[in-house]
């Protein structure tokens, strides 16, 4: 079986990317989540430092997580497996693989008590941000990869609306304003996420997915008839369907289980949906939306949303072309980082600029 990863950043699409593909009898879909970049160590189990299994077991037990409770949006509620399965807390459950990756998987199914995949040509696998660790650490994998990108303005204002329901709750999210440092972290967080898919695009590793191109009525068949061919799959009508029901099973991943964040907005201000791709319009005020325009020319990212030809085309010399008003030279130093192969150093970098639950009453004025 190969691997199918995919490496977004969050706040991408990565929900209806799942949802569209969930249900395919030639894609199995872990009914977990390996944290490979979101908690440390860093990369692991794909990058595996440790070479005592008891320390393996443990590492692999706090870093995946499942659903631990199904329940209405927004009330995510995720565990980790030592919180989950205490009693199977010894590394005799431990499962021997051909490889980190494989003995985790083995690990998991014995502790879950689930069976492996039998029929599937793919065993999907996904953390955002994993596209943080380079293609090298998944195509030493017999795998495939897809990447989503969004409208970096429309991605600030899908984290603003996290970031108000996080502060503010059940709110408006145009009622409150992102600091401007704020906007332009998160800005540049997100103009790197493209950078580092043309990267490797360019370099064919990989297959980028447009967020609004999958939105799209107009667009959504053909861009997925581009995934099909990437990934030698069958072509099936619930490729276009994102409201597959869940099969019964014991456990969820939280994609799945929770479904999209795009129902952010609709719990905010109560009933307001987003229609179109640019979600800006309903979340970010008229100072936002000009600082952030100041900082780069946002006519490039909307028209790659009008056809999925013009996006592939284009998305192979974004790392060339790309500009951006970045006087620190911040996204300089990422490029240098990601091509020397330096991802610790550049995560590391990347998660300073972040804004997320810890850190959300610094966001706002």
């Amino acid at each position: 079986m190969k691997f199918l990863f995919i490496n977004s950043m969050s706040r991408t699409g990565t929900s209806l990317l799942y949802q569209l593909l969930y249900g395919h009898r030639e894609i199995y879909f872990a009914p977990y989540r390996i944290q490979f970049a979101c908690a440390a160590p860093f990369g692991f189990p794909l990058m595996n430092p440790f070479k005592d299994n008891e320390q393996f077991f443990k590492t692999l037990m706090t870093k995946t997580t499942i659903v631990s409770k199904n329940g209405e949006w927004p009330q995510i509620c995720t565990a980790n497996l030592s919180e989950l399965f205490p009693e199977k807390m010894d590394s005799k459950n431990l499962i021997m693989g051909d490889s980190p990756l494989q003995t985790a998987i083995l690990t998991i199914h014995h502790i879950l008590d689930i069976n492996l995949p039998s029929e599937e040509q793919y065993y999907c696998l996904h953390d955002d941000h994993s596209y943080m660790l380079g293609s090298e650490v998944f195509l030493q994998h017999d795998c495939k990869i897809l990447t989503t990108l969004r409208n970096p303005i429309d991605m600030i204002a899908s984290k603003k609306n996290m970031l108000t329901m996080y502060v503010y709750g059940r709110q408006d999210p145009q009622q409150f304003c992102l600091k401007d440092d704020v906007l332009y972290k998160e800005f540049l967080r997100a103009c790197f996420s493209w950078w580092a898919a043309s990267y490797e695009y360019a370099h064919h590793c990989g297959f980028p997915v447009l967020f609004g191109l999958l939105k799209s009525a107009k667009t959504r068949e053909e861009m997925m008839d581009r995934i099909v061919a990437y990934l030698g799959i069958t072509t099936n009508k619930v490729l276009l369907d994102d409201k597959t029901p869940l099969a019964a099973a014991k456990y969820h991943n939280e994609l799945l289980a929770n479904g999209s964040s795009l129902n952010t907005i609709a719990y905010l201000t109560k009933g307001a949906k987003e229609d179109n791709t640019k979600a800006h319009k309903m979340s970010l005020n008229a100072h936002e939306y000009d600082f952030l325009l100041r900082i780069a020319d946002n006519r490039f990212f909307e028209s790659l949303s009008d056809s999925v030809e013009d996006f592939i085309q284009n998305i192979a010399y974004f790392y060339i072309n790309f500009a951006l008003n970045d006087l620190e030279g911040t996204f300089t130093l990422w490029q240098k980082l990601y091509r020397d192969k330096c991802f610790g150093e550049l995560f590391a970098h990347y998660s300073a600029f972040n804004f997320g639950h810890s850190n959300a009453k610094e966001a706002f004025f």
